[in-house]
């Protein structure tokens, strides 16, 4: 970070050092070669344990820690399924909480379903046309198309209750805290910690201590939801708060107001429109965990993916993925338009009433219309079978160039995957303890190595060495593909305004796309394993590296490269000389980005037989394996805060 507060020139001119960018360039070589050297030493001491023969030194991180607190927490999960209906603890609060989420969301389901299709479609319609315009409407025209088309139309009323209910928990209490987060700096600083483990944990680590309290179901899908998509609204609502004009809040003040009347007369005002965007993130990130919790029995469109995946049926997995693909794209479109303050129709206030007392009294004509005619849901007899031609191209690409894909995915496990994942598991666990935390402190200081040491030794104790280190394998690999494609596009976007203009849309609907739906078309074309999760998670972490790094390079002042082209720098020079080192600190963000999302995609991959700590997680929610899910669980979190922590990088220091 220090590079990039360093005025140019403060390492003096010349061609060799334009725009005095020579000592970050140093600095990162220099950071580099430590890297590499204590990577070095990780692989000598592997091919050190081979000749010796394996001693006993050199093993894996023994497991009888790990035995002995899977054990306990299958204890755990045995005694509250005896005595979830004795237990005060749930007969007064947990078992209310699920009662009351599960009948919120059937009610929802029930309210949508006694509107029947029609009502529902108009109702949308009408809703969208009125925030966001009528290009929005036909856009939410089209997703309820979708749904009726694809013959999905009771699951995707069954994943919006569920999306409404997770949403309405998340917005209840995280606009409040993020409120007192932007008014109280000691409350900011306290929860701060928080927002970060909880954004740092992969999806899937979340599901089972909520299936552990409310059980498989509706409920704990509801509360697993909310609790994932709530750090953002919280984040983004106090800074908000926080970036109000403070000659507004001492004009006020001056006048008397309470720190109510503040609040509501001023700060919550001026800070709607960030507000809104806070709530457009909270419903995407619903939207992707929704479909994730159909592994704990969600039901809706989520769990039509999961069991076309799990039968291999690329044509079924490509409608539900359509309709999810339709619904997020449509819910972010209405409410990005609240929170962008785009303009809705201007109508006169003396009309206002009359046109909302008309969409109301359309909505309830057309139910009722509905209702006579006993319309419901859409029929399924009028769907239209987009799997069979999806499964004959799925063939027919299989057919053309199967062998082709299928002689990659074997070259990279046996090549890349395999090699790597031997490294981690074959080196002696000290060793690799060790590694990570010399890399900690070479990149990011000694609290990061100090926490780097401690993640690795946790991971031990629970008992999930190996699988730990074959998931980290897999992350490396995807973060240095996209890392690398993301670096060259980036670099591309940043010198063509035209190619920008045509791959920011791309890149704003790659962003809409729940995870889940990634794993369709690498299914489709590379089959289960490894390598097709591998696929996925890169693709699925390109754009904000990409967009990080162009917004790096764009960022880097024009007198720099000015300077730098008239001492004669090529645009290769002014490429690795000046743009990449002053945009480093863009660079970290991308790398950590890349990471944290590589990933969160590489253990949902379990799911198409990526194996290692998604699995573990999986076969504990299948199997009632409490002990092993939990504990594979932690240690993804625990993976996450290594990565993240170390690629964060060194703070600047303060002036």
């Amino acid at each position: 970070m220090a590079a990039m507060t360093r005025p140019a020139g403060a390492a003096g001119t010349g061609a060799r050092n334009p725009g005095g960018s020579g000592d970050s360039g140093g600095l990162l070589r220099n950071t580099w070669l430590q890297a590499l050297a204590a990577v070095a030493v990780l692989v000598a001491g592997y091919w050190a344990a081979r000749l010796l023969g394996n001693p006993a030194w050199a093993g894996s991180f023994p497991t009888n820690a790990g035995d002995s607190f899977m054990a306990w927490l299958d204890g755990v999960y045995a005694w509250i399924v005896a005595n979830r209906n004795d237990s005060p603890l749930f007969l007064y609060f947990f078992n209310y909480i699920s009662v009351g989420l599960g009948s919120a969301v059937v009610l929802i389901n029930q309210f949508l379903d006694f509107l029947t299709w029609a009502g529902v479609t108009v109702l949308g319609v009408l809703a969208a046309w009125r925030i966001a315009g009528w290009r929005v409407a036909l856009l939410v025209l089209a997703a309820f198309g979708v749904f009726a088309l694809t013959g999905l139309w009771n699951e995707s009323m069954t994943t919006l209750s569920l999306i409404i209910t997770s949403v309405f928990m998340a917005l209840l209490f995280g606009i409040p805290m993020g409120v007192l987060a932007g008014r109280s700096e000691r409350f900011y600083r306290g929860i701060r910690p928080v927002l970060d483990f909880m954004q740092i944990m992969p999806a899937f680590a979340y599901l089972l201590p909520f299936v552990l309290l409310f059980g498989i179901g509706n409920p704990a899908a509801a509360v697993v939801t909310a609790v994932y998509a709530f750090p953002p609204v919280v984040r983004i609502t106090a800074l908000g708060i926080r970036e109000v004009n403070k000659g507004a809040i001492e004009a006020t003040t001056s006048l008397g107001s309470t720190p109510w009347q503040i609040l509501t007369k001023v700060q919550l005002p001026l800070a709607k429109r960030t507000i809104l965007l806070g709530v457009n993130q909270t419903i995407m990130l619903a939207v992707s965990m929704v479909v994730i919790a159909s592994v704990i029995g969600a039901g809706g469109l989520g769990d039509a993916i999961y069991q076309a995946l799990s039968k291999i049926n690329v044509g079924q997995a490509f409608q539900a993925g359509l309709a999810i693909v339709m619904l997020a794209i449509a819910m972010d479109r209405v409410t990005g338009a609240v929170g962008h303050g785009a303009h809705t129709p201007r109508i006169r206030e003396s009309r206002r009433m009359p046109l909302l007392a008309g969409g109301l009294a359309l909505v309830i004509l057309v139910t009722a219309v509905g209702r006579l005619l006993d319309l419901g849901g859409w029929p399924r007899e009028l769907s239209v079978r987009l799997d069979i031609p999806i499964n004959a191209a799925d063939d027919a690409i299989q057919a053309t160039i199967g062998g082709a894909t299928a002689a990659l995915g074997e070259w990279t496990q046996s090549e890349i995957l395999s090699p790597l994942n031997h490294l981690l598991t074959g080196s002696p666990w000290w060793l690799v303890v060790l590694v990570a935390a010399a890399l900690g402190g070479i990149f990011s200081g000694w609290r990061t190595a100090l926490v780097s040491a401690v993640s690795f030794v946790a991971i031990g104790l629970l008992g999930v060495w190996s699988n730990a280190m074959d998931t980290l394998s897999q992350v490396l690999v995807a973060t240095v593909l996209t890392i690398a494609l993301g670096v060259v596009i980036g670099v591309l976007m940043s010198r063509s305004d035209v190619f920008a203009a045509i791959l920011r849309p791309v890149l704003d609907f790659m962003q809409t796309l729940p995870p889940f739906v990634y794993l369709i078309p690498a299914v489709a074309l590379l089959g289960l394993g490894p390598v097709p999760a591998l696929a996925a998670a890169v693709i699925f972490a390109l754009p904000p590296v990409i967009r990080l790094v162009n917004d790096g390079i764009r960022g880097v002042p024009a007198g720099t490269i000015e300077a730098a082209v008239s001492q004669g720098s090529t645009r290769w020079q002014l490429l690795t000389k000046v743009e990449l080192p002053m945009a480093v600190g863009s660079l970290r963000l991308a790398v950590n980005q890349g990471i944290i999302l590589v990933l969160s995609m590489v253990v949902m991959g379990a799911l198409v037989g990526a194996g290692a700590l998604g699995n573990d997680v999986v076969l504990g929610l299948a199997q009632n394996e409490l002990g092993l899910g939990i504990a594979s669980g932690l240690a993804i979190v625990f993976l996450g805060l290594f990565l993240d922590r170390v690629t964060q990088g060194r703070r600047a220091p303060r002036a």
